[in-house]
């Protein structure tokens, strides 16, 4: 238990090259051809006889009463399972298709903004997630449960943003989301191409937004009879919308 529990903080995380991921529909998808390896699963007596066959013999597995499962659990309502996952290590890649779209996060805070981020990149098809080093941790509980499943579909790289662009430049045109950008409807939209988003209140660092070959923006409804509107739109909503303008000029 106490392991398990280390486990919410990021150094401990580090230190194992492990996380934690809850749930019935979670585990089973790990259990099948996520490609994720298990250390270890802790559920319910009932769980475990359900999937018993389905678990490899590697995998220790202990059966937990729902009273434990609660002491271990981050979630207000445990659901029947966890397992402790070893953190995946992704080479960098070399060279990219040409309908590649991938993502670039600097400085995204919250986790549940980055959870929700890699569950729509997965929808939109995106596979790569290039985050600065001052980006949530990927493996933070909240991130693997906001992502609903997608963290098994979706590699997450850390490291300096302004270096990596420089490595690909040529390879991926570079679009910037920017509240002075061209508006994404009506814009040119090519791929490949890697998207940046910025920190939810400063937006994109200088040192990497003067890397950006475009800038685009989400254009704003502001009637003429309303008193005043959003300053801003949500990082996590506004790399959504986005990732759909894109993957929607590709197909038209």
């Amino acid at each position: 238990m106490k392991y398990i529990r280390s486990l919410r903080q990021r150094k401990y995380r580090d230190r194992y090259k492990v996380f934690v991921a809850e749930g019935d529909k979670i585990v089973q998808e790990l259990l099948g051809e996520s490609g994720l390896q298990l250390e270890m699963i802790c559920g319910l007596n009932s769980w475990m006889d359900k999937m018993r066959a389905q678990t490899p013999p590697h995998v220790q597995c202990i059966a937990v009463s729902p009273k434990e499962l609660g002491r271990i659990s981050t979630l207000k309502t445990p659901n029947q399972v966890l397992a402790v996952v070893q953190q995946p290590a992704y080479p960098l890649p070399e060279e990219f298709a040409d309908h590649e779209l991938v993502l670039m996060l600097d400085s995204i805070q919250d986790p549940g903004n980055l959870g929700t981020m890699i569950r729509t990149a997965d929808w939109f098809g995106v596979h790569h997630i290039f985050c600065s080093p001052c980006t949530a941790d990927v493996y933070n509980p909240k991130v693997i449960q906001a992502s609903m499943g997608s963290f098994m579909r979706t590699k997450v790289y850390y490291g300096e943003l302004d270096q990596l662009i420089r490595k690909i430049k040529g390879k991926l045109t570079v679009y910037g989301a920017f509240l002075e950008g061209e508006e994404v409807p009506g814009a040119s939209l090519s791929l490949p191409a890697a998207l940046l988003i910025g920190n939810e209140s400063k937006g994109i660092s200088a040192n990497t937004a003067s890397l950006a070959d475009r800038k685009l923006s989400v254009p704003r409804h502001h009637p003429a009879d309303a008193p005043q509107v959003a300053d801003s739109l949500n990082a996590a909503v506004a790399s959504g919308i986005m990732m759909a303008w894109f993957r929607h000029k590709e197909y038209k």
